[in-house]
């Protein structure tokens, strides 16, 4: 299963610290209850720029489904799902394909206070991952297609994409490199951004360009990573509103890791944002920058994690905007008590740029989700989450709330079938922006 969502920025609930936001719809932890944390590749990664106006929740509804990955040490290439059996070429490529189909019933399709747009939906997600590996480097190339049509509100149905090229080479025990070129159709739910609605979701496309460079020996005393990533990202209709929402946005990170024990590294982290929008009539454009100190480990056979404390500063170019200073942090950590069942805790405190109200966004959410294997074949996730939100310069503050609960059973090596239930509340000081929302879905994922 398959969807985690409202969650990225708007605001509802899910709080990566890892990852270059794309889709805003990534899969979730996995169930394997084992740690998604390794010392031996980034144990922090990028700065999370799907809380940017990078990302939007293609799947607006706040899905709880989760899907099982098998655990690699790759630096940017995809992971492969898990149970899949590859499909084997006479070049040494490996496919794994597989879908999701979700159907279910959303109560508050654009989440409003009052007259509600209810409906049935179909959710169709095929997905493909190509791997290739040659004398110790890995290459990998994804394709995901998700298709979304509700029963009752067809000007909301969409087909987003994602497509990805990966490789991480190793040049010596102490030097390794990942890359990651892209290609993202998504859209904005209506009733997601405080620009004017339109009568359909506002679509946009947006390349991608990752890399990370890692010099150090896994087990060494230190390392050091740089990040390098550029996004442009472009509305392809309702010009009218979404012309001044196209941007740039480049960030480069450096971070250095000293070990101070055993499983234990302390770091230091820089990162610089750069979000240049292009439309004359901006007035968004900003230059982020966050420090921060933290501590990643995998302490025991039960704790994993990463934490970390800094200062966060976002300055407008245009005069007389409200600029940003003030502390920020991030937090993932998985307690496994027993071998099949995980806490995982994450907490963040972050800004935003606008999509219509407001100078900036300020983030503070936290989330708890407990995941639990009951036999093999068995698997629930339940999770609570909340964002407070403070529109600057806007006096409005919204709080989401979020519950999600999900079983899975494993039918057969390749058919997963599951049950995904999500509750949304969300208040705010302006009564137009507060509702409520219920989302059931039945789903099936499938591989080879």
């Amino acid at each position: 299963m398959k969807h985690t969502n409202i969650a990225v920025a708007l605001g509802a609930l899910g709080f990566s610290i890892c990852s270059l936001g794309v889709l805003a719809q990534e899969k979730p932890a996995a169930t394997e209850p084992a740690g998604d944390y390794s010392l031996k590749a980034s144990s922090v990664g990028a700065a999370d720029t799907g809380t940017q106006p990078l990302a939007a929740p293609t799947y607006g509804m706040a899905g709880t489904g989760f899907t099982t990955v098998h655990a690699t040490d790759g630096i940017l290439t995809a992971r492969i799902p898990e149970r899949a059996a590859p499909i084997k070429t006479d070049g040494g490529v490996f496919f794994y394909p597989s879908v999701f189909v979700g159907i279910g019933h959303n109560d508050n399709v654009l989440g409003t206070p009052t007259n509600q747009i209810k409906s049935a939906f179909l959710n169709v997600s095929p997905e493909v991952v190509a791997e290739l590996k040659n004398r110790g480097d890995r290459y990998t190339a994804k394709a995901t297609i998700d298709a979304l049509q509700y029963d009752s509100s067809h000007d909301d149905d969409f087909v987003a994409h994602d497509v990805r090229v990966a490789g991480d080479n190793y040049f010596s025990q102490r030097a390794r490199m990942g890359w990651s070129i892209g290609h993202i159709g998504a859209v904005d739910p209506r009733g997601w951004t405080q620009r004017t609605e339109s009568t359909n979701p506002d679509k946009w496309t947006a390349s991608v360009l990752e890399g990370r460079f890692i010099y150090g020996a896994p087990e060494a005393a230190g390392r050091v990573e740089l990040d390098v990533n550029y996004v442009p990202k472009r509305y392809q209709n309702n010009r009218t509103f979404t012309e001044v929402a196209d941007v740039n946005v480049t960030e480069i990170a450096g971070r250095v890791f000293y070990r101070i024990g055993s499983r234990t590294l302390a770091f230091v982290e820089a990162r610089q944002t750069q979000y240049d929008y292009t439309s004359s009539a901006a007035i968004d454009s900003n230059t982020e920058r966050n420090y921060n100190l933290g501590v990643t480990w995998e302490a025991t056979a039960a704790t994993t994690g990463v934490v970390k404390v800094g200062h966060l500063s976002k300055n407008f170019d245009q005069a007389g905007l409200s600029d940003f200073s003030g502390t920020s942090w991030e937090a993932s950590v998985r307690w496994l008590p027993l071998s099949y069942s995980a806490f995982d805790l994450t907490a963040s405190r972050s800004t935003a740029d606008p999509t219509g109200l407001g100078d900036y966004l300020l983030n503070t959410g936290a989330s708890l989700a407990w995941v639990h294997r009951w036999t093999g074949y068995v698997n629930t996730r339940v999770s609570y989450g909340s964002l407070r939100t403070s529109f600057a310069a806007a006096s409005r503050l919204d709080t989401a709330k979020t519950w999600n609960a999900m079983v899975s059973y494993n039918v057969l090596r390749w058919l997963t079938l599951g049950v995904d239930y999500a509750h949304i509340d969300r208040s705010s000081t302006d009564p137009t922006a507060a509702f409520r929302r219920n989302v059931v879905m039945l789903t099936a994922n499938v591989t080879l």
